[in-house]
């Protein structure tokens, strides 16, 4: 054995046991952790697309359901109707998804599906196909009403493509928008979210509870 090596292991482990050198290495280890906080760009919350105005609707129990009834809380919209067997079954099972994934939010969270198709789905229906996905009528509400006023709120309201259900050959031919549009407490328009996005549900999450920290 050269003399290097003799003592290189007795100054190794003086080095190593002493209290200076694990106080070095906690504050570097902790350091960089702080820095990397620092350093991380903290997420901002969505930004406004205008106001949805007000509107009144009957939901699926029959009840009359607005803007009145969301004023002040956080709602997920989206656009089906019941004799859909395209997009809309796929649509309606990621709102039942949301509904799972916020079933214990105590922030007042509505899911509203309002009908495309409002002469054919009656409450009745709408009641029927909610059954399909377990929506629970306390917080996500399938609207109808009368076609112009339903035409008014998806398409100035909320941005949204609506389709005439009257003019097309067949239901699965009627086209509305595929997307699914977050509001705030104010009935402001806070994000589009399409349907096709595999990550759709955990981005409108991640912006749900932006949204909910402005208000704290």
């Amino acid at each position: 054995m050269t003399k290097s090596k003799q003592h290189s292991g007795p100054w190794l482990e003086r080095v190593v046991g002493s209290g200076w050198f694990w106080a070095a290495t906690i504050a570097l280890i902790f350091g960089s952790t702080i820095l990397r906080a620092v350093l991380t760009e903290v997420p901002q919350a969505p930004a406004k697309y205008g106001v949805v105005p007000e509107f009144s609707l009957t939901d699926q129990s029959g009840e009359t359901y607005g803007s009145a009834d969301l004023l002040g809380k956080i709602w997920v919209s989206n656009f089906i109707f019941t004799r859909c067997t395209t997009v809309c079954p796929i649509f309606s099972d990621k709102m039942s998804t949301l509904q799972k994934r916020t079933n214990k939010a105590a922030n007042g969270l509505q899911l509203v599906s309002f009908s495309v198709d409002p002469d054919f789905d009656t409450p009745e229906v709408l009641a029927e196909y909610s059954k399909r996905f377990s929506a629970n009528p306390w917080y996500w509400h399938f609207l109808t009403g009368p076609t112009e006023q339903v035409r008014s709120v998806v398409i100035d309201g909320m941005k949204t493509f609506m389709g005439e259900a009257a003019e097309v050959d067949a239901p699965d031919a009627l086209m509305h928008g595929s997307h699914f549009v977050l509001i705030d407490p104010k009935l402001n328009i806070r994000g589009f979210y399409q349907v096709e996005d595999e990550e759709t549900v955990d981005r409108l999450l991640l912006d749900i509870q932006l949204v909910i920290n402005e208000r704290n």
